[in-house]
């Protein structure tokens, strides 16, 4: 939970510089590039051609920061070894009796809740997309 943790954390700051880069600095390069581009291209081309150069570094520092939290990640698993499998065996089992035992007597109320889960999940992209990389681990 700790390297999951530490990898957001990574890939936050990732992309808030990135979001920095972008804003901070994005306005006056933008404006410099447009300038020089327009002596050589038509205008609407320049301006094209300078918002896919700032995207490319905005994208660049993201997997640069995906890269290194990725790296944190593996190594957080190698220290902690098979031990924490064997933890996260042990949780799920504990979490699926209870969960057993609570729709055992409560079966309308789970029934709504996976109505409303699967009404959220298919209404909201964003939710969605988290849900899939969090069971996928990236």
């Amino acid at each position: 939970m700790q390297a999951l943790a530490t990898r957001a954390a990574i890939m936050t700051a990732a992309i808030l510089i990135a979001a920095v880069f972008f804003v901070g600095t994005g306005a006056f390069l933008c404006v410099a590039l447009y300038e020089a581009l327009k002596l050589v291209l038509v205008p609407s081309l320049a301006a094209l051609l300078t918002a896919g150069i700032l995207l490319v570094f905005a994208f660049i520092v993201i997997a640069i920061g995906s890269s290194i939290a990725k790296t944190v990640e593996k190594k957080a698993r190698k220290k902690h070894g098979p031990a924490t499998a064997e933890i996260g065996l042990e949780l799920g089992r504990i979490l699926g009796e209870q969960v057993s035992r609570y729709a055992g007597r409560n079966p309308i109320r789970v029934l709504i809740g996976a109505v409303v889960a699967g009404l959220a999940i298919g209404l909201v992209p964003s939710l969605r997309g988290f849900l899939m990389r969090l069971v996928k681990g990236q």
